[in-house]
């Protein structure tokens, strides 16, 4: 079968194969027991792998993005929730399973259920039944977003012992919030005429008792993705401000640099001269790009200076690639465009006293840093500050085009 077919890729980006059995070009998708092939049109239907009517490459594409055939009960749910939300009187159209139209991309999407309201807008509705794979949740998040439409994962259940990593990534894209669409919530919006939801609210340790609340009531951030309340950014950054705060504390107590930082969590680092500098430099960093200028680290008068310093010296030159990649996920990363990126540079690929080995990422430095300093260092972290607009200014990347080289 395999020696039968010519992989490669069309002009879209789409997986196809030449089928040498009919010179088609045919499209590649899997069930669970076998291939399924998709003739493109002008293929011979005489072909053994011909399974039916010529398909255009564009409804092919569109099949892709909608997934697996929808089942009864999902179809059965996705008109539940149009019906629900056309109650509002406010309402001026639904569609389930059709297609939308992009403005901002190439291609459009499938919306399960997509409802305009008069004075609000349209939202989008995605009903999961199953899983979804965080690739295909990320795909229409994003795009969603791009289109500028809200877009609300809406649950058939909630079971908050046993959450599947597809729920769980749904749950963090609504900040900590998990909106379901049971019996009490069909009640209650046929009560109010229009959608209500249950939501099951993350309080760190479980899920708070589940609340009724209508959608025209949640907050509607920039990401598009609505939430009740902030239950992920606000106490994840509140705990790694006090993960931090004994080092800030001890940084701006430290006033003979020739003594050990006063923190006992350092006693286990064998090279402790090095390992109060690197910290003190790296929050010299950040306390640069929050706009508070202040060197922990030497008397330099600024930071540039200091980098400079310590890098030729070699004595934060193990640490050039980690201090590199701190830098360029702040708002002060056009510094790796003067000469402190220079000599950032020299000192992973050849300083002026020979090959110095950097620290290994796996390694105590890294793994400190990266919890002291997540927003830039941890991408799991940065990445849902990122995705709940609660990424600090200090850790967001200035614009590339402003950089001035110097």
């Amino acid at each position: 079968m395999r020696s039968a077919l010519t992989d490669q890729r069309n002009g879209k980006g789409d997986l196809i194969a030449r089928c040498a059995a009919c010179q088609g070009q045919i499209y590649i998708t899997t069930s669970h027991d076998r291939p399924l092939f998709a003739h493109y049109q002008g293929a011979d239907p005489r072909c053994p792998w011909y399974s039916g009517k010529n398909k255009h490459p564009n409804d092919v594409r569109a099949k892709q993005y909608r997934g697996q055939q929808e089942s009864v009960m999902h179809r059965r749910m996705c008109d539940l929730i149009a019906e629900l939300a056309a109650l509002d009187e406010r309402c001026v159209s639904t569609m389930v399973d059709e297609y939308l139209p992009p403005t901002e991309n190439a291609h459009g999407r499938y919306p399960d259920v997509l409802v305009e309201w008069r004075d609000f807008g349209r939202f989008a509705v995605e009903y999961q039944r199953s899983h979804t794979f965080q690739t295909e949740l990320s795909q229409r998040c994003i795009h969603y977003n791009r289109e500028g439409v809200p877009l609300l994962w809406l649950l058939s259940s909630f079971e908050h012992d046993r959450i599947p990593q597809a729920v769980s990534d749904v749950v963090h894209r609504h900040r900590g919030n998990a909106f379901v669409l049971d019996q009490h919530a069909i009640f209650a919006s046929r009560e109010e005429n229009t959608l209500v939801l249950k939501c099951y609210l993350s309080n760190g340790d479980g899920y708070d008792s589940p609340v009724l609340t209508r959608f025209d009531a949640l907050n509607f951030p920039d990401s598009q993705c609505p939430f009740l309340e902030d239950r992920l950014a606000g106490p994840l950054l509140e705990q790694i401000k006090q993960r931090r705060k004994p080092y800030f504390h001890a940084l701006r107590s430290w006033g003979d640099r020739i003594d050990n930082l006063p923190v006992d969590e350092l006693t286990s680092f064998p090279e402790r001269k090095r390992i109060d500098r690197l910290i003190a430099a790296a929050f010299s960093i950040v306390a640069e790009a929050a706009g508070k200028p202040q060197n922990f680290a030497s008397d330099h008068e600024n930071i540039r200076a200091m980098m400079n310093t310590f890098q030729n010296s070699g004595s934060l030159a193990p640490y050039a690639l980690l201090l590199t990649k701190l830098i360029e996920n702040t708002s002060v990363c056009s510094l790796l465009k003067t000469k402190v990126g220079d000599h950032l540079r020299r000192s992973i690929e050849g300083h002026r006293k020979g090959r110095i080995e950097q620290v290994k990422e796996r390694s105590q430095e890294w793994n400190l840093l990266r919890e002291l300093l997540p927003e830039a260092l941890d991408p799991f972290i940065r990445q849902r500050l990122i995705d709940a607009d609660a990424l600090p200014s200090w850790a967001n990347v200035s614009d590339l085009r402003e950089m001035q080289v110097s």
